[in-house]
């Protein structure tokens, strides 16, 4: 984890805010490809009502949860990056810098698909 770096230049991960969380989507990147996967951890007590939009993290416990695995040319992965992230933070995930800037999600979309209000923004750069 690095702080944030504000003079590289980031590019957008192709996160879906409609498609619910968990996520998953394969992303390539200098000749390596990732697979990055997004969940949130909720503690169950700390559920709101359904129209409820979470900023995560936030003081209930309540994170955005990041798994990024690289991939070999023999097809075999490790897992470079596996932890709850915070806007502010650049993390090193095998070859790539990562940023989660923007975390607001939806109640509706945990576990579930529709344009309830979820914006989620991910970028990446190489390290």
């Amino acid at each position: 984890m690095l702080p944030a770096v504000p003079d590289l230049s980031f590019d957008p991960l192709p996160i879906d805010n409609t498609a619910g969380l968990p996520q998953s989507f394969g992303f390539v990147r200098d000749g390596v490809r990732y697979l990055f996967a997004l969940y949130v951890s909720v503690p169950e007590a700390t559920l709101g009502p359904m129209d409820e939009i979470m900023a995560l993290p936030d003081d209930r416990g309540r994170f955005l949860v990041v798994r990024v695995d690289a991939f070999a040319a023999d097809g075999s992965s490790r897992t470079v990056l596996l932890r709850k992230v915070v806007p502010s933070l650049v993390y090193l995930a095998g070859g790539l810098l990562v940023r989660f800037p923007i975390q607001q999600v939806a109640r509706s979309n945990l576990n579930g698909v529709g344009s309830f209000g979820t914006n989620i923004v991910g970028e990446v750069t190489s390290a």
